[in-house]
């Protein structure tokens, strides 16, 4: 039978999510744009946008392990009045990722195709990267980064549900 952690390394594990979700927000998308622009190429809609989804869907971990933390410092449950907040969030993510590559496409239908430099694949891949986190949250786990994360993956040879989806799940959001 699988032990839980220890309080402590909850706690720890938590300040780590939040902290280095919300950094990666923003550096991620800056270092590559001031990568980008030190070469001096221009940054298209492409990048933008998918630096912009990345960094939405990284603020929404970021705030769910955050309230997580606190939660668990305070020993209570997640906060229930903010499981439609993260349920709506769901919806409008996923959205947003089907508008993008619309919107890139209709900007290319309407006579002026987004670049396709390097700026461009960038973005596309950040878009992938937006993609990724939405799954890893709201539907499964992705990131296997700790042994009782692996072991779970051994012992059960599938994908964990994500953690904001169990939350949705566990109470009805």
């Amino acid at each position: 039978m699988d032990q839980p952690p220890p309080r402590q390394a909850v706690i720890h594990r938590l300040r780590y999510l939040w902290t280095f979700e919300l950094f990666d927000s923003f550096f991620l998308p800056a270092v590559v744009a001031l990568s980008l622009r030190w070469t001096g190429r221009p940054l298209g809609p492409i990048f933008w946008g998918g630096a912009l989804l990345c960094s939405w869907l990284l603020w929404q971990g970021a705030a769910y392990w955050y309230l997580k933390l606190r939660a668990v410092r305070a020993r209570e449950p997640f906060p229930t009045k903010l499981l439609p907040v993260y349920a709506a969030l769901r919806r409008v993510s996923w959205a947003l990722l089907a508008l993008a590559p619309l919107a890139w496409l209709a900007t290319a239908l309407l006579g002026a195709p987004p670049r396709l430099g390097l700026d461009g694949v960038v973005g596309f891949l950040l878009y992938l990267l937006a993609v990724l986190e939405q799954i890893n949250y709201y539907h499964w786990q992705l990131m296997y980064d700790n042994r009782a994360d692996l072991a779970y993956l051994r012992g059960h040879r599938r994908l964990k549900r994500g953690a904001i989806a169990r939350e949705l799940a566990s109470r009805g959001g």
